[in-house]
């Protein structure tokens, strides 16, 4: 390995110790660590230092001198210059150990936290490519795509291998729809596809918000139905195949709680409340966003789900509810975003559930958030890696925590 300083526009060459956070490879010189993208570990590269910080410096690789077994061409022609992917130069088995040890790696190095055996290994998504069913594209004059790695810059695509096939077949005629709107100068349009009606929906998010309805080749101005609007105005997992299979591990983790109440933290539109609703008395779901509340109180009349209340409300405003109430739950489910559940967590302790299911989409924020609850009394029984993201750095996982005895 080099020893010369990293000053830049330096070329060095050096081996890859390990993949970290954003699926960034990392090496190091002199002692500090060097971040490039696009580096499996154990490969030999000529890279070329692009900022020199004080505590670390950034570089991108010029050459791959021995490049890894579980190297491969990336399929999609925007490998690199698009920021959606950063692992699609990755055998896709490798993909998931890879992603296996920088979730373990960063639970032991920000909270000193070893999940031991009770981490599994990660279950792989149904499909590699072709699996999303929502996007949200950019728009700049004009122009369709995505965000470049790190920066707000756009690159236009005209496909999208990630996406379900019935919308990279709908792409050109959304790039139709976005030239209705030359006046506009940046802004963003989802395309979206119902799982239950198969149609496919386009919502504008410009100066207001316009809906649309993919039908013969175009997208169609409409004025949509409720659950339609709602669908849009909310969040729903965009892997609807991994998202199955996400729902079930955590309904058979509640069940086996054996729970009679359950309360249900971040509940987004209930896409855990009704399978939860099979195997408990009683559910309180809680979620801030209106839309997703009430699109959950729409297909909980469809279902006739009597069993579960939907609470529009912070998380953190009811548990304070709770708390003051002596509410008991037995079982707290928690999915919070990225930013995790500090605040929450210190919550649900005084709680003091008999068992936590933590669905995290975040390993750092994991990392300190199982910290607290095991330093609280908390034991760590299961941690579940599921990939709902192939060719992306992303994570999620389950968490399963009993309260000691």
């Amino acid at each position: 390995m080099s020893t010369r300083s990293t000053s830049p526009s330096k070329i060095l060459q050096l081996q890859i110790e390990r993949l970290v956070h954003r699926g960034l490879g990392m090496a190091r010189i002199e002692g500090k660590a060097v971040f490039i993208p696009a580096v499996i570990p154990g490969e030999f590269v000529r890279i070329e230092i692009e900022e020199d910080r004080t505590s670390y410096a950034t570089a991108k690789a010029i050459e791959i001198i021995n490049p890894s077994p579980f190297r491969i061409q990336p399929a999609c022609p925007y490998f690199l210059d698009c920021g959606g992917c950063q692992l699609a130069h990755i055998s896709y088995e490798q993909q998931l150990v890879l992603k296996k040890e920088v979730c373990k790696e960063t639970l032991v190095r920000l909270a000193r936290f070893d999940p031991g055996s009770a981490m599994s290994e990660p279950l792989p998504s149904p499909s590699a490519f072709n699996y999303r069913s929502r996007a949200r594209f950019l728009v700049q004059r004009g122009k369709l795509g995505f965000r470049a790695w790190q920066t707000q810059t756009l690159v236009q695509v005209a496909d999208c291998l990630l996406l379900k096939d019935e919308l990279r077949h709908a792409l050109p005629a959304l790039q139709e729809l976005i030239a209705q709107f030359p006046g506009q100068k940046d802004f963003e349009v989802e395309m979206d596809l119902d799982p239950d009606s198969g149609e496919i929906h386009a919502l504008v998010l410009a100066r207001k918000k316009i809906f649309y309805r993919y039908d013969n080749g175009l997208f169609r101005i409409i004025e949509p139905p409720p659950k339609t609007m709602l669908r849009l105005l909310s969040f729903t997992q965009a892997n609807p195949g991994q998202n199955e299979k996400l729902v079930e591990l955590v309904s058979a983790l509640a069940a086996n709680s054996r729970a009679a109440a359950c309360l249900e933290l971040f509940a987004g539109a209930g896409n855990f409340s009704f399978a939860l609703a099979k195997k408990m008395n009683r559910i309180v779901a809680v979620e801030q966003n209106q839309n997703a509340v009430s699109l959950a109180k729409l297909v909980a009349k469809e279902k006739q789900t009597e069993n579960v209340e939907f609470v529009a409300r912070t998380a953190e405003s009811y548990l304070n509810q709770a708390l003051q109430h002596k509410s008991r739950f037995e079982l707290v489910l928690l999915d919070p975003p990225r930013a995790g559940a500090k605040k929450e967590s210190a919550q649900i302790m005084r709680l003091k559930p008999k068992s936590i299911i933590y669905v995290s989409c975040e390993p750092s924020t994991l990392a300190r958030d199982l910290k607290f609850l095991a330093d609280a009394g908390y034991r760590l029984e299961k941690l579940i890696p599921i990939d709902l993201f192939p060719q992306t750095f992303h994570l999620e996982s389950i968490s399963l925590l009993t309260r000691a005895a």
